[in-house]
């Protein structure tokens, strides 16, 4: 019998509430990596890190229409840096917002790359 009441009142099993940028959720930050005719880049990497330094680095290496998926903690401000082999290097600051109430709270970025010679080098 007392089992049964700790069950019907929620007594006999706590949960923690979810991380709000938990993996299990839907991404907070989608990026896809693109070159300068919006082909994708699946060879490329992409490191997320908080501007101010204080949290962990996250890096992910894209699928292979270029997306690369972050759970990351929205309202702060954040460094992307992506590299692709046979392009140059890019660092792009990036706000990840507070998601509005009934709103995705998926951010979508993309990133065009240069390549390191040819035509679009430039």
């Amino acid at each position: 019998m007392l089992t049964l009441l700790l069950l019907v009142f929620g007594l006999g099993h706590t949960t923690t509430p979810p991380h709000p940028y938990a993996d299990d959720g839907p991404p907070t930050l989608i990026v896809q990596i693109l070159d300068p005719v919006n082909i994708p880049l699946p060879a490329s990497d992409v490191s997320v890190k908080p501007a101010k330094g204080d949290g962990p680095s996250k890096s992910e290496h894209v699928d292979q229409n270029g997306y690369a998926k972050f759970w990351l903690e929205t309202g702060k401000h954040y460094l992307i840096e992506v590299k692709s082999p046979g392009f140059n290097k890019k660092t792009v600051k990036y706000s990840l917002p507070v998601p509005k109430p009934g709103k995705p709270a998926t951010a979508h970025l993309q990133i065009k790359l240069k390549p390191n010679e040819g035509p679009f080098s430039n």
